[in-house]
């Protein structure tokens, strides 16, 4: 069985990279000729080559999800995919559609894609496009399973519940389905570790670290929404979207937040989801490593 991941050079693509490649929980590691990573360029290769230095030449399929010939040959011989797409980006739900056409003409077994929770929130505009994919995706005919999760976690307000995901968990979930997914076929998962008011973060914090003078803060919003601009690399014909899309999630992150239950990923872990304050306490176990 081959496994593609898109977008491999992203954060959470990572983790999903590290469970496949692990052996923890007991799961015995993928072998590295059924793994196939899309990436956007050279340099993204680069950069998985030195966090996964075993990974060979031929892992590695440049493609551009906006360019159909190049994903026809990143998917030919694929069993299974795992798409991601990039958040904030106005084409995103053709970049999208793009890649479960090229899975249906490579004959890809097993579709998994990564969305938001409730996808159906329309004022938020990454939400509209990750929802224009999950309806194309489930009218195609392919084996899929969708998997939601809380993209963007970009409140101000400090008081308003929140979901949080530890991406380590994401991603044993994720292997878990990857390597077996007929189990998971037409499923439709949110995945949230624990609901927390960023608040509650920082006394976490304060009281795992034995710190008392731990502060919860935020850049000033436009600060933010400057820095998005110019890290970008769309280009000033796209960033104006990019950026609306952003000041709508902080918006609606600091009215109500998006929280969820952690029950369904409970039940896929198999054990309780990695909580703030157990993650704290590994975090600074960590630290301590690294010190010594």
């Amino acid at each position: 069985m081959t496994i593609l991941i898109s977008s491999a050079g992203g954060r959470t693509s990572g983790y999903v990279i590290q469970a496949l490649l692990s052996n923890e929980r007991g799961q015995v590691p993928i072998s590295l000729d059924q793994l196939k990573l899309l990436v956007h360029s050279e340099k993204s290769i680069a950069s998985l080559i030195s966090s996964f230095p075993n990974l060979p030449d031929s892992s590695f399929v440049i493609g551009d999800f906006l360019e159909y010939s190049t994903l026809r040959r990143a998917l030919k011989g694929v069993d299974v995919v795992s798409h991601n797409g990039p958040a904030f980006h106005p084409n995103e739900s053709g970049m999208g559609i793009n890649m479960v056409n090229a899975a249906l003409e490579a004959g890809v077994k097993h579709f998994v894609f990564r969305s938001v929770l409730y996808p159906y929130l329309s004022k938020l505009l990454n939400h509209k496009a990750k929802l224009g994919v999950e309806e194309y995706l489930t009218e195609s005919g392919l084996n899929f399973t969708v998997f939601a999760t809380d993209k963007m976690r970009c409140a101000y307000n400090f008081d308003v519940l929140q979901s949080f995901l530890d991406l380590e968990d994401l991603g044993i979930v994720a292997r878990d389905i990857l390597l077996n997914p007929t189990p998971h076929a037409y499923a439709s998962y949110q995945l949230v570790g624990q609901n927390c008011t960023n608040s509650k973060v920082t006394q976490i914090i304060r009281t795992k670290s034995k710190k008392d003078n731990i502060e919860v803060f935020a850049s000033p919003r436009e600060e933010t929404l400057q820095f998005f601009r110019e890290k970008g690399e769309l280009g000033p014909a796209l960033v104006d979207y990019s950026v609306d899309a952003l000041e709508r999630t902080v918006f609606y992150h600091d009215k109500g937040g998006i929280p969820s239950s952690p029950n369904t990923l409970r039940w896929l872990f198999g054990q309780e989801p990695t909580s703030w304050s157990e993650r704290v306490r590994r975090d600074l176990e960590l630290q301590k490593v690294s010190y010594r």
